[in-house]
């Protein structure tokens, strides 16, 4: 059975709830095991990014947590040659155009904002750990996830 790595960074707590009770839900009925690493900051994402590089995976990385912003970190994943190509998705509740350019120019395959029904979280997670990352959708009239 195929494993499939989620790597989630938030500090919000309901946030983070969510995203965890909607990978269960999926996990029930996926293809593949789905295997969720929460993280409230970032101080030790990049290290288990790193020990599961192998793996299947995508980061989701809300952009304001305290200690490393989801762009800090972003620009970390980049600038790792281990881990530089791991796919990243921006996650946040901002649709501010400046942070979906600058999460564009720092490297992120997709931005996503958070979705406000528990079914279109459900259905934003179930796209993203069916994607094929070695040959993803590409350009900029994907970028912004929707």
């Amino acid at each position: 059975m195929k494993i499939i790595d989620i790597f989630y960074a938030d500090d919000d707590e309901d946030d983070l709830m969510f995203f965890t009770e909607a990978v269960e839900k999926i996990s029930k009925v996926a293809e593949a095991k789905i295997a969720l690493h929460v993280h409230k900051n970032g101080e030790s994402l990049i290290d288990n990014i790193k020990k599961n590089k192998d793996a299947h995976g995508v980061v989701f990385l809300d952009i304001n947590m305290p200690l490393k912003s989801g762009f800090d970190l972003l620009e970390e994943i980049r600038k790792d040659k281990e881990i530089k190509e791991f796919p990243v998705v921006m996650y946040s509740t901002s649709s501010n155009q400046d942070n979906i350019d600058k999460s564009r120019e720092l490297g992120a395959n997709y931005y996503v904002v958070k979705p406000y029904k528990f079914s279109m979280l459900m259905e934003m997670i179930a796209s993203f750990i069916n994607m094929d990352w070695d040959n993803p959708q590409g350009g900029d009239h994907t970028f912004l996830y929707k």
